[in-house]
């Protein structure tokens, strides 16, 4: 199976996923969401929309297109505020023991401007929640092929998104830096997400209902970009955030 194949083919896959999802977790918001585990669950969704806005650490240039299906994972969800063990895994989405891993996928396209600006898209909707949002990347310097070669990039997106129990706006500034290697490169960037969460739905605390709330959270990634053959990207990187370690990756399809 050639690379172009093996793109459609794992694409295809995550469609599949989209469709045949057994829970939409997001729906549980409404059941679950207090003062005590709403701030908590708003950072979590920031660095969770946040995640993978940049997965090859250098820009495309002038020109240059790319398209794959990415993903966002957090391990486990941060404690709510509380003065008991039991009171902290009370999350706005459930127990946190039973609602485990949190993972969200999206298809994302991206296109080389002038300047060494890129810009990109990106939009998905899985287990009771939409999220479509955009940004740009901007090489701080020029970018060079030549082995171990340093490029810094800045990444702004935004991002709106919405389930039945509550809607999001998200922004987020991060700085990259990566090197350039034969068949890898590395990268590490470090940015804020700021989340504004309005509930339209609280049952356990009626008084949040029409209410919002704001927060700002750091989040630092590490990650490796692969050059595989026929123009495929395979990139994975770990992330540190409010809700602690998270991962990330895509395989894009670059020309």
């Amino acid at each position: 199976m050639n690379g172009k194949k093996l793109f459609l083919v794992l694409a295809a896959a995550l469609g599949c996923a989209l469709n045949v999802s057994a829970k939409n977790i997001w729906d549980d918001f409404g059941d679950h969401v207090t003062t005590q585990n709403v701030r908590a669950f708003t950072k979590d969704l920031g660095g969770l929309i946040g995640s993978g806005t940049y997965t090859t650490g250098r820009v495309l240039g002038w020109g240059g297109f790319q398209i794959g299906p990415r993903a966002s994972m957090i391990f486990k969800m941060s404690e709510a505020q509380g003065d008991t063990y039991e009171a902290r895994q009370q999350t706005a989405l459930g127990e946190r023991e039973d609602v485990g891993t949190v993972w969200y996928p999206w298809l994302q396209a991206d296109i080389g401007m002038p300047f060494r600006v890129d810009g990109f898209i990106r939009a998905s909707s899985f287990q009771g929640m939409t999220i479509a949002g955009g940004g740009l990347r901007w090489g701080i310097t020029r970018p060079s092929e030549v082995l171990y070669s340093f490029q810094p990039m800045l990444v702004v997106s935004a991002h709106s998104a919405s389930a039945r129990d509550f809607s999001a706006t998200h922004y987020n500034a991060s700085l990259v830096l990566s090197m350039k290697f034969k068949y890898v490169v590395p990268y590490i960037g470090g940015g804020v997400d700021y989340t504004t969460l309005h509930i339209n739905r609280a049952d356990r605390d009626l008084s949040l209902e029409g209410s919002n709330e704001y927060a700002a959270t750091a989040r630092a990634t590490a990650g490796l970009n692969f050059k595989l053959p026929a123009y495929l990207d395979l990139s994975i990187a770990a992330n540190y955030a409010n809700y602690g370690l998270g991962a990330e990756g895509s395989l894009s399809l670059r020309f």
